[in-house]
């Protein structure tokens, strides 16, 4: 699930009511409103793993390309 309010992804823990309990794979634990979350995009699930995060944050090697003005 991606909390909108926080802009994390994660899984579900436990649900209490309209509180859902979310998980990083660090061990990072929240609670977010149930209607304030929405399933994950497939690249948002990928995140939760090393190879997903590596591969979302840079897909090249190398340096950052320069931001144009």
């Amino acid at each position: 699930m991606t909390d909108a309010q926080r802009a994390l992804t994660g899984q579900v823990r436990s649900v209490n009511g309209n509180m859902l309990v979310l998980a990083r794979p660090s061990g990072y634990l929240w609670e977010a409103v149930a209607d304030q979350c929405w399933a994950a995009s497939p690249e948002e699930r990928a995140s939760l793993t090393p190879r997903g995060a590596v591969r979302i944050i840079s897909t090249s090697p190398g340096k950052p390309h320069a931001l144009s003005e």
